[in-house]
């Protein structure tokens, strides 16, 4: 029987200006729930939200030790399905998960700040990629459940609550906002 010893490097404190649930208010409410068109500073405030809930959530993630990294490529590397149930099964690859999600999802919404207001194909396709952020909230409440960093529900300490109005405002009203303006018709 092999013993790997875990050793877990954690990530500075959350910042004390805004809670979880604060920050996945501000975005839901960033979003304007799909009522109006999404001119530049409304797509601005939408990217800031969406920066600060990111990196929020990606400061909280503790990260897995270059070690037991070194570790998960080299368990990644079978083909053998029951090494890797075994492998998907432990904290060490849901706190991988998550930081790759959290890491990625942080550089997107930098890259959305960015863009914004500087030419509605480069924006568009931002946006769009920033949906990778959104694609499954359950397997976000299940691998932060299984880290033993939430209670796997949405309203929990990782608050998902806006994910699915989010999708819903950036392939509606922002995609369309960026089409007309690209168009000239707004």
């Amino acid at each position: 029987m092999r013993v790997v010893i875990v050793v877990l490097a954690f990530c500075s404190a959350i910042p004390a200006a805004a809670s979880t649930l604060e920050l996945d208010k501000a975005v839901m409410s960033a979003t304007h729930f799909g009522m109006t068109p999404m001119g530049v500073a409304d797509r601005k405030t939408l990217a800031q939200a969406g920066l600060a809930y990111w990196k929020s959530f990606d400061s909280r993630i503790p990260r897995n030790s270059p070690t037991v990294l070194d570790w998960l490529k080299k368990e990644m590397n079978t083909t053998d399905s029951a090494r890797i149930h075994r492998l998907t099964a432990t904290s060490e690859y849901a706190l991988w998960e998550l930081s790759e999600t959290s890491t990625l999802c942080v550089d997107l919404f930098r890259s959305a700040n960015e863009l914004v207001g500087l030419g509605a194909f480069n924006e568009l396709y931002t946006w769009t990629k920033t949906l990778g952020c959104y694609v499954s909230r359950s397997d976000l409440l299940f691998y932060l459940k299984q880290a033993g960093l939430s209670n796997g529900k949405d309203d929990g300490p990782f608050s998902l609550q806006h994910f699915g109005i989010y999708h819903k405002e950036i392939t509606g009203v922002v995609a369309n906002t960026l089409l007309d303006e690209a168009r000239g018709s707004k």
